[in-house]
């Protein structure tokens, strides 16, 4: 009734006489009630004030030949695709999240290693330390002070070496 060309001009004068009408009317109607929630009420009230009432079996709208049946058919198939396209896309998400999961279980395995190498790199810095500190207590007390100052920055470059793994 209301099929319209590329352009959108109406192919019948009277679709475009019925559609104009039924614009009007819903103009007229929407601005005596302020409420939004009625919006959809008024169309269905000009719809049938237009075209008339239900008839028995028969669906106002879809051409000759449609019946209720045949409607409800289809309507069904459409909500059992979009039931499926919707499990699927659920599907899809929790093996992404399984994925996701897997993934940071592995890096939280790799962090543990990494620590654990580190704490025992601190331990072999301060086993050489005090070794250093023991080698150089039996030096002259001059060359105490100048080796410990700088084994001391040797030391400090190792740690920053060591933490940056």
């Amino acid at each position: 009734m209301t099929h319209t060309h590329q352009d959108g001009t109406f192919v019948r004068d009277e679709s475009r006489d019925l559609y104009e009408r039924a614009t009007s009317l819903i103009a007229e109607r929407d601005d005596e009630s302020a409420a939004s929630t009625q919006q959809s009420r008024i169309e269905a009230e000009v719809f049938t004030e237009l075209m008339g009432s239900e008839r028995y079996g028969r669906v106002r709208g879809y051409g000759v030949g449609v019946t209720p049946t045949q409607l409800s058919e289809v309507s069904r198939y459409t909500q059992h695709a979009a039931a499926d396209a919707q499990d699927s896309r659920v599907r899809r998400l929790e093996a992404e999240i399984q994925e996701i999961r897997q993934s940071r279980a592995a890096k939280m395995e790799e962090m543990r290693q990494s620590r654990a190498e580190m704490q025992a790199m601190r331990g072999q810095i301060d086993r050489l330390t005090s070794l250093l500190e023991m080698l150089l207590a039996h030096q002259a007390p001059v060359e105490i002070a100048a080796r410990h100052v700088e084994t001391t920055t040797t030391i400090h470059l190792l740690i920053a070496k060591a933490l940056e793994m």
